[in-house]
């Protein structure tokens, strides 16, 4: 009877012992996991807002971040057409589009206007393109980056 006893509790005793074995690597995957989920989760709730508007014949850019959080961003003018020629103003200076990064996606030119880091504030940009072709459609788009 006491063999029996003996023999079942080392059974007990086995098996409590491969079930944390095997758990271990488990929570580590749901630790890794969680982690991730609550980045991504940070993330989707703390973005950035961009405002437009245009007063005084100047595009108003303005990047809002609300959070305590440091946030890089980008502010990308997309166009229909190649300006490389085209001048652009931004708070009162001066620049050649050719001098700015850019790309091509699809039938657009994008062009990397600022990037920067902002936290718990809002940059204002005034922005007045002088295109040499004016039936170029353009706009502004706002590009989080991110660091993971």
């Amino acid at each position: 009877m006491v063999d029996k006893m003996i023999r079942n509790t080392k059974i007990e005793i086995t098996l409590i012992i491969i079930f944390i074995i095997i758990s271990i690597p488990l929570w580590i995957y749901f630790k890794q996991e969680l982690n991730s989920q609550l980045a991504l989760a940070i993330e989707g709730e703390t973005k950035l807002d961009l405002f437009l508007n245009n007063i005084d014949g100047f595009d108003n850019v303005i990047v809002n971040n609300a959070y305590q959080v440091n946030k890089k961003y980008r502010i990308l003018l997309v166009t229909d057409k190649n300006c490389d020629n085209s001048s652009i103003t931004i708070n009162t200076i001066k620049y050649q589009l050719d001098n700015f990064e850019k790309r091509k996606v699809d039938d657009n030119y994008i062009y990397v206007l600022t990037t920067k880091t902002i936290k718990g504030t809002r940059d204002g940009y005034k922005i007045d393109i002088n295109l040499q072709n004016k039936n170029v459609n353009y706009y502004y788009k706002l590009e989080e980056l991110t660091d993971f």
